[in-house]
């Protein structure tokens, strides 16, 4: 039976084909217009790290400077510091009260292989860590594995690779043990991690939440000994007599410029840590530091996410206008099922002469509107396809991942295609099944 209703759907859309195309192409634009903003929220809301999310905190302690406030949040309160000072940084570090730390900055110098010709260096931002770093934020290895806390505190010369600069560098093969340059540096390759691209990449600033990860990473402390500087690129934040030209004033400042996640086995030890952090910052305010009022914070994964807005405004403005835009696309597909059904009126008046009940001409009638539905979400999810690869050409400095769909989008696609159009066709397809069949025959 349904495949007869199915076959009826078709030939119904063959007999009218502009106004099967019109439907069709409606639903599509409208679809595809609501999907592409959709894609691009929900894959901002994403909860990067779902099974540990709130056991990964981020430290924020205000050091900030007593005469006025670092900023201002969303909702018009002070604001403190995202970051940390050395000192402060080193503090917690070595007091070792969490289970994982990963504390971190940035720097930038040309790279390249140590075979490789000088003219084939390449100028990259390094991200500067503690080994706990791939730990905390579950970044896969492929080749080898992170450096070993001996080389966390001597700051030895070693580096983890992307996949895709080891590809640049050795041809794609296993390159431990190989030899990197940074700058005039030479760094030992201990590990290669494979394509990791959280998103949004939550552990750092958040206009930088949606691009794309570093491709290399070093022992902080080596960044420090070699002092491998690089303002532009440190994402530093001074009050006081700033620093001017060398890491060692920045390290001796009151400058903000490590970010430092911390991991544990249970909840119970994230909520001693938090008085640890009190404790820490009543020390630092009988020496005449810590002086403002607002409260240090131990910040969730999503607690962060939420601070720094990972999904703006703008973007569910966005999803609301497209919604509205597809809204209206489907009050004018039902208006089309109106104008068609009425001209079928004479098909209907005859199937119920010969014994076709209300109810039939409401499921073939529900059937056209499923498969109508179902041919435009197909349409429209191809559409948001090509939108969505417009739009990652555009933007090029985001992560692709933000402009791709997962399989629960596609489905989710398809689904609301039909049931759109399901539901905008309930009214026209009611109507058609209250003609009567006698005035229809009258008219044959």
């Amino acid at each position: 039976m349904v495949s007869y209703y199915i076959k009826l759907a078709w030939l119904s859309l063959r007999k009218t084909p502009l106004l099967s195309f019109l439907m069709i192409g409606t639903i599509a634009i409208g679809i595809a217009a609501a999907m592409i903003t959709i894609t691009v929220g929900y894959m901002m809301a994403q909860n990067p790290l779902p099974h540990k999310s709130e056991r990964v905190a981020m430290v924020h302690l205000n050091s900030w400077d007593p005469t006025q406030p670092y900023g201002y949040r969303r909702n018009g309160k002070n604001d403190i510091p995202s970051t940390l000072t050395y000192q402060d940084a080193m503090a917690l570090l070595q007091a070792d009260k969490a289970d994982k730390h990963a504390l971190f900055a940035q720097f930038s110098e040309m790279i390249r292989a140590e075979s490789m010709d000088v003219r084939d260096a390449q100028f990259h931002p390094v991200r500067s860590t503690t080994r706990d770093f791939f730990d905390v934020f579950g970044a896969p290895f492929i080749h080898g594995s992170t450096w070993s806390r001996e080389a966390d505190q001597t700051g030895e010369q070693v580096i983890v690779l992307s996949k895709q600069e080891n590809e640049r560098l050795f041809g794609g093969t296993n390159s431990v043990g190989q030899e990197v340059l940074v700058g005039t540096l030479l760094y030992r390759v201990v590990g290669v991690i494979d394509d990791w691209q959280p998103t949004p990449r939550f552990y750092t600033h958040r206009y930088l939440m949606f691009q794309s990860t570093l491709n290399y990473f070093v022992p902080l402390e080596s960044q420090i000994r070699n002092e491998l500087f690089s303002p532009t690129s440190m994402g530093w934040s001074c009050w006081g007599d700033a620093p001017s030209s060398t890491l060692a004033q920045v390290l001796l400042s009151e400058c903000v410029w490590l970010y430092m996640w911390v991991e544990f086995d249970s909840l119970d030890k994230k909520d001693d840590y938090f008085n640890f952090l009190s404790d820490y910052s009543e020390e630092q305010r009988k020496v005449g530091r810590f002086t403002r009022p607002e409260p240090n914070r131990l910040m969730s994964v999503t607690e962060y996410l939420e601070k720094e807005g990972a999904v703006s405004k703008e973007n569910i403005m966005g999803i609301w206008f497209a919604l509205a835009f597809l809204l209206a696309c489907l009050c004018n597909v039902m208006s089309l099922m109106m104008t068609k059904f009425h001209g079928k009126g004479g098909e209907i008046g005859l199937r119920r002469a010969v014994g076709a009940s209300k109810k039939d001409i409401i499921i073939q009638f529900g059937f056209e509107s499923i498969f109508i539905g179902f041919v435009g979400g197909v349409i429209g999810l191809l559409l948001a396809q090509v939108g969505l690869l417009i739009l990652a050409d555009m933007f090029s400095n985001l992560h692709k991942n933000v402009m791709t769909m997962d399989i629960y989008l596609m489905v989710g696609t398809i689904g609301l295609a039909m049931s759109s159009s399901v539901v905008f066709g309930l009214w026209p397809v009611y109507r058609a099944s209250l003609i009567q069949p006698s005035s229809q025959l009258k008219s044959l």
